[in-house]
């Protein structure tokens, strides 16, 4: 179970969990990544981060040496767990927001701007030992190797308060990955207690960018390195008065200059170190003096920071970050060694963190080419409620996973496993199959035909209308019925959807049957302008390498994006595979059902052949089941046919379940005789609404 619940409204509640099966028993996953779920996690965060950003920004799992972040895709971390999920999410979110408001330009031009402050990079070589003579070498060497890295993490710093606050003001609802991932990389206890020590108090980098990093934690201290002036500096408060890069590498390089300024120089002796004011800090003489933007030099007054500055926390902050504030009799705890040890390693991680280094488990090639192809073929995974009578005679509520595949490809052929199709049995045969389908959908569709056809009825001797006026000479007799009216009647646009039961039992004759007549019926609606059909295939069946059994509803083909060719080319590769999920598959795909049947005359035609069976989804609560669905489409307009594929044995007992799910609409045929689908259809297809 997730312990945050920021995913919870829209993450499956199994995500991360070994499923259970229909009985409750335990079904460990098999090894590996789920292809499907990956792909429907980089969705969600895809959806999120285009909804955050207003911008439709690529997500994409972490490759070979590809963890970072380029300034155009986000990349995020394959890892499923549920301890790093909405932290992933946050960080996410975070670079696409990176993506939005941060112009990378400044970050990459920053060596040539550095260079251009001539007055404090001269002073600054002078201090750190650059001789005249070279004084040209030390110029590029520190701009390049000393000041950027330096420079570049206060941007970074600065720039994430600022990313940050957008975020929380233009969209609160995210703040919890926001708060997730912080927890993740700055809220480590060891932070707290490295923050409330006098570890990194000395006057050094190091010591600046861990306190300057963790800033606005509430443990910070303002007490040492006179970072109560950078805290007024920043003024985190007013954070948003900076309205863009360029605004913050400007005061990141005036914090530079303040703290390089604090630093002793390397021909320094540290023994010389003077108490400066304020604070009682022990700090360097300034042997630079200060110098403003341009790098000019200027009087520093050091004045006192204003009484209220904004550091001191307020509730709950203030009760985990008073330990150290001055003027707390209690003094910093030591750390130990150990804790010192932790304390650098998380402290690397958030340098990881500001320098977009931070690892992201990866996917195999393999994995990748697999959730592109269910990506392309819009593979989506529905939940299904249903409810079956249990041995005791309760009624119990079950829920399953549907696998729902919207586009059926050749690259999903290639590159994902599943019992749905085939690629080197039967498929010259199945070719064989559907050209028989297409010779006698051109019979059908002449049958049909009528349907694209407008009909103009006139009515003659008519006491209202438009004179007729071959009836005019009447009138001198006395003749009143001299009007006539035209009738114009045309069908309104038509919608088949035929579902088709691939289950194992249906292999041999029943599905060649079924194959032939649906592609018999898609080629009739080929030759009807306003008929559009869909072709769809269900069974309990496997999707992705050792992935466990599933119900799975394949839609083969849809005449609205595809052409005579998609038949052609990818039905072949259909073929039969495990069992009959029958309702749970209507059930997944009702709603496009309905949503493309509005304004139309919609008609779904079902061939099955037998009981509907998957797991406990059986006998007669399943028909009751399946009936439902039915009904449902009924509801909202749909005409149902259904045929039954019969074979050589007939069972009563399935037949009597066909009725029980299909009701009146259930027909039992030999589809070999094209002339009795197309009577059954007409009673349909021909009907006037």
């Amino acid at each position: 179970m997730l312990k945050s619940s920021s995913s919870s409204f829209w993450l499956d509640k199994d995500f991360f969990n070994d499923d259970n099966d229909q009985w409750g028993d335990v079904v460990v996953k098999p090894k590996g990544k789920d292809p499907m779920k990956l792909a429907g996690y980089r969705r969600a965060i895809g959806n999120f981060v285009s909804i955050v950003t207003g911008q439709s920004i690529p997500v994409k799992f972490n490759t070979s040496g590809d963890s970072y972040t380029d300034g155009k895709t986000v990349t995020i971390s394959s890892s499923l767990k549920d301890k790093d999920f909405d932290s992933a999410v946050g960080l996410a979110l975070h670079e696409g927001s990176h993506i939005k408001l941060t112009d990378f330009s400044t970050l990459g031009d920053l060596e040539d701007w550095v260079k251009n402050q001539d007055g404090f990079m001269n002073a600054l070589a002078i201090k750190h030992g650059a001789m005249d003579s070279s004084l040209e070498n030390f110029d590029r060497w520190w701009s390049s190797s000393y000041i950027c890295p330096k420079l570049g993490s206060l941007i970074n710093i600065i720039e994430d308060r600022r990313i940050d606050y957008w975020i929380y003001k233009n969209a609160p609802g995210y703040r919890g990955y926001y708060e997730a991932l912080y927890d993740k990389y700055f809220n480590a206890k060891i932070i707290d207690k490295g923050l409330q020590s006098d570890e990194y108090t000395d006057l050094d980098w190091d010591s600046y960018m861990f306190r300057i990093c963790n800033i606005t934690n509430p443990n910070r201290r303002l007490d040492v390195l006179e970072l109560r002036t950078i805290w007024n500096m920043l003024d985190l408060k007013n954070i948003a008065r900076l309205k863009n890069t360029n605004e913050v590498r400007d005061l990141a390089w005036e914090i530079f200059k303040f703290i390089e300024n604090k630093l002793p120089g390397l021909e320094l002796d540290k023994k010389e170190e003077c108490e400066c004011e304020g604070e009682g800090e022990g700090q360097s003489e300034d042997v630079m003096g200060d110098f403003d933007k341009n790098g000019d030099a200027k009087d520093c007054d050091g004045g006192d920071a204003p009484a209220d500055d904004g550091s001191k926390a307020e509730g709950e902050e203030a009760k985990k970050g008073s330990g150290n504030q001055k003027g707390n009799a209690k003094m910093p705890d030591e750390l130990s060694d150990r804790q010192k040890e932790q304390l650098k390693k998380a402290i690397k991680v958030q340098e990881n963190f500001q320098n977009n280094e931070i690892k992201k488990t990866g996917i195999s090639k393999k994995l990748q080419k697999q959730m592109k192809a269910m990506e392309d073929s819009g593979v989506e995974i529905k939940n299904v409620e249903y409810e079956r009578e249990s041995y005791y005679g309760e009624h119990v509520k079950r829920n399953v996973d549907v696998t729902v595949i919207k586009n059926f490809t050749k690259d999903l052929v290639k590159n994902v496993d599943s019992g749905m199709w085939c690629t080197w049995y039967g498929v010259d045969t199945r070719k064989e199959w559907i050209a028989e389908g297409i010779r006698r959908g051109v019979v059908l569709g002449k049958k049909l035909k009528v349907r694209a056809e407008q009909r103009d009825t006139k009515f003659n001797r008519q006491r209202t209308g438009r004179i007729d006026k071959r009836m005019i000479s009447a009138a001198g007799y006395g003749a009143e019925a001299i009007f006539a009216k035209i009738e114009n009647f045309a069908y309104n646009p038509g919608m088949i959807h035929i579902s088709i039961d691939n289950s194992g039992s249906m292999n041999g004759m029943r599905f060649q049957k079924a194959v032939t007549t649906a592609t018999a019926i898609a080629k009739a609606c080929s030759m009807i302008e306003n008929m559009d059909c869909i072709i769809s295939f269900r069974a309990g069946s496997n999707i992705g390498d050792d992935r466990n059994h599933c119900p799975v509803i394949l839609i083969a083909y849809d005449s609205r994006k595809h052409g005579m060719s998609q038949i052609k080319t990818m039905l072949p590769y259909c073929c039969t595979s495990g069992i009959t999920p029958e309702g749970l598959c209507f059930e997944a795909i009702m709603k496009d059902i309905v949503d493309s049947s509005r304004g139309k005359d919609s008609y779904f035609v079902n061939m099955s052949d037998g009981q509907p069976y998957y797991n406990d989804y059986c006998g007669e609560s399943a028909c009751k089941h399946t009936r439902e669905q039915v009904k449902k489409m009924q509801r909202e307009g749909i005409k149902v046919i259904s045929y039954f594929i019969t074979g050589p044995h007939r069972y009563e007992s399935d037949m009597e379940s066909f009725k029980l799910m299909y009701g009146k609409e259930a027909q039992f045929i030999d589809t070999n005789k094209i002339t009795e689908v197309a009577k059954t259809l007409n009673s349909k297809f021909l009907e006037i609404a």
